[in-house]
């Protein structure tokens, strides 16, 4: 296959930990729709990021014990902190704002728009070739989310 390196090996492991992450993804959306029920997308937006800090940072020290901070340019700094805002806030307040008011299995739907996303990033930021295969892959998940999204025809 075209793109694929000396590290094909691991194929398998990376399409495993994708599954993965989209089994998590799927966990979110659901357990998100349950807390927007009792909490508000500000309150669950705090929780998580409550949590996240909780679990991460005995990590985080150990790491940071060798870490050399001052290697880090500030323009790099900027992108981390942009980053941390609009994946740990804005994108769990926006999502959790949505699915306040969207039932979860429609809500659920949008987590395809995220590799589309991430597809269109890497090809107009990035520069990243985009195959047939992987055009009409795109093509048929945004088409997905579209039939998934339209409102249901009532009956006559």
């Amino acid at each position: 296959m075209p793109g694929i390196d000396a590290e094909s090996g691991k194929v398998w492991l990376g399409n495993l930990l994708l599954f993965a992450a989209v089994l998590c993804e799927a966990a979110y959306s659901v357990i998100g729709k349950r807390l927007t029920e009792r909490l508000g997308p500000k309150q669950v937006t705090s929780m998580i990021n409550l949590w996240g800090l909780v679990l991460f940072t005995p990590a985080g020290l150990y790491l940071a014990w060798h870490f050399d901070f001052g290697a880090v340019r500030w323009p790099m700094w900027l992108l981390l902190v942009f980053y941390a805002l609009a994946a740990c806030m804005w994108s769990v307040w926006l999502w959790m704002t949505g699915l306040k008011v969207v039932p979860a299995a429609q809500g659920g739907v949008f987590t395809v728009m995220l590799p589309i996303s991430a597809a269109m990033v890497g090809i107009l930021v990035l520069g990243e070739p985009l195959g047939n295969a992987q055009g009409l892959a795109l093509a048929i998940a945004l088409a997905g989310v579209v039939l998934a999204t339209l409102p249901a025809r009532q009956g006559r």
